[in-house]
């Protein structure tokens, strides 16, 4: 949302939704911030109507939310429906039948309880076993990440995390890779899913699903977050991987804050430096990410969705492939990228590249992101996407049709707050000690975990 901040701190005194700790934003009112608190996770008041002003919030008293907070967990008892799911694993699949209306499993003697409802019958072992194939996408796809991992990225996805010598996985809306892991003993792996998906709640059993939003770590049922907790006990920090594929649409800040608090907990439990972390997102938001986690870097992989055609490569993709990469504070030349998808090696960069991308010798480094092969600007000193022309009036490149006005950055930099340029621009920052600072911060992340492995 234009011109809304979300203010990142302790969420423990926030009042609640039926989506837990609210968040506290602020936006200008006649020429003046004014703080309010609303939903974590739904943008669309239509989902969540909570709003409150924080000047207001000692005189607000709602008791409605408060008994909508209590119905919203207690409509879910995931025991219950673990029994509903082995009572159905023991019928024919002839016999089995999954409600959408209901968001739940059944047998044909109780078809009656689910009449004038949308019913998908017979039901088989594959798909109880891989319900993301099966359930409909919900209609917010701004608050759950409806699009789900193609076949072949999530094979790609196994390989790198095999070649990378992880065993334990912490799947946060990525319910492909949870799946694959749970159902293919041969890959040697253990996972855990986190999902704001209630319904994942009819397919896995309390000790493999937890309800979950991470737009505030809040677990909708307290006895998950213990599970989830001795899930983190039981690994080793040498063999163990976060991976999460947050709604596209969401804001980068409080996803960071969560990602920090597990890997903080994760560190104090197994005395370790880094939970290694993958975190699926476009490419266009590198900057928002990098400025959080400065250790970060965005890989080229493309990582293609079998149900959003602009998310996916082939005839119906873009035409240029997935925008949506994986951004990580592992090594990248430790990952290998699949070399039968035209992947390979770039020697000087130490890592894996993109088919199109080029090692430009002025910038030093591979510099093509969004698909196609960046040129370099001699003016602006840097590659820019190929179809930019320089343009005399802005003093930088831009498309060729375009308004000199609208290219000025009006919203306010990272650093100083003061509006007008961006952070990689900001006069209060000397630009040449921050990228050694960034330089000497990898390099000694990198030696800790050689000292660590010796």
């Amino acid at each position: 949302m234009s011109g809304v901040d979300v203010i990142i701190e302790d969420l423990s005194t926030h009042p609640h939704c039926i989506h837990g700790p609210t968040l506290l934003f602020s936006r200008e009112v006649n020429g003046e911030n004014r703080y309010y608190y609303a939903c974590s996770a739904c943008r669309d008041r239509k989902k969540c109507s909570f709003f409150v002003w924080k000047d207001e919030l000692e005189s607000y008293i709602n008791k409605k939310i408060s008994k909508q907070i209590v119905e919203h967990q207690k409509s879910v008892n995931h025991r219950q429906l673990f029994l509903q799911l082995n009572k159905v694993k023991a019928s024919v699949e002839e016999n089995r039948i999954y409600c959408n209306t209901c968001a739940l499993l059944d047998t044909k003697e109780f078809l009656e309880n689910h009449k004038d409802h949308d019913v998908i019958e017979n039901i088989s072992d594959y798909q109880l076993e891989h319900p993301s194939e099966m359930l409909k996408p919900l209609e917010d796809s701004k608050t759950e990440a409806q699009y789900l991992f193609s076949k072949k990225c999530v094979e790609n996805f196994i390989g790198i995390l095999k070649g990378l010598q992880y065993k334990n996985v912490i799947c946060i809306g990525t319910p492909r890779i949870f799946e694959y892991i749970s159902n293919d003993l041969s890959c040697g792996m253990n996972a855990i899913l986190l999902d704001f998906d209630s319904r994942y709640h009819s397919f896995f059993g309390p000790l493999q699903f937890c309800w979950y939003n991470i737009f505030n770590d809040y677990f909708f049922k307290g006895d998950s977050k213990l599970v989830f907790e001795d899930f983190l006990k039981s690994t080793k920090a040498s063999d163990t991987i976060l991976i999460t594929d947050p709604p596209f649409g969401a804001r980068v800040e409080p996803i960071a804050y969560t990602l920090k608090k597990i890997s903080k907990k994760f560190n104090k439990m197994h005395k370790a430096n880094d939970l290694p972390i993958f975190w699926i997102f476009p490419y266009f938001m590198e900057s928002h990410i990098l400025n959080t986690f400065e250790n970060f870097n965005m890989l080229d992989y493309k990582v293609d969705y079998e149900n959003h055609p602009l998310f996916q490569s082939g005839k119906k993709g873009r035409k240029h492939g997935s925008p949506v990469r994986i951004f990580t504070n592992l090594a990248p030349k430790a990952i290998v990228l699949p070399a039968e998808e035209g992947y390979k090696f770039c020697n000087i960069c130490n890592k894996w590249i993109a088919q199109e991308n080029k090692h430009c010798d002025k910038c030093k480094a591979c510099t093509s992101k969004d698909g196609r092969t960046y040129i370099h600007c001699k003016l602006c000193k840097k590659c820019v996407k190929p179809t930019w022309l320089h343009c005399q009036k802005c003093n930088k490149c831009a498309q060729k049709v375009h308004s000199c006005e609208e290219l000025q950055f009006k919203k306010a930099c990272f650093h100083c707050k003061e509006t007008g340029h961006k952070k990689k621009d900001c006069p209060n920052i000397n630009q040449e000690k921050l990228g050694n600072k960034r330089k000497n911060f990898k390099m000694k992340s990198k030696a800790k975990k050689i000292k660590k492995s010796l």
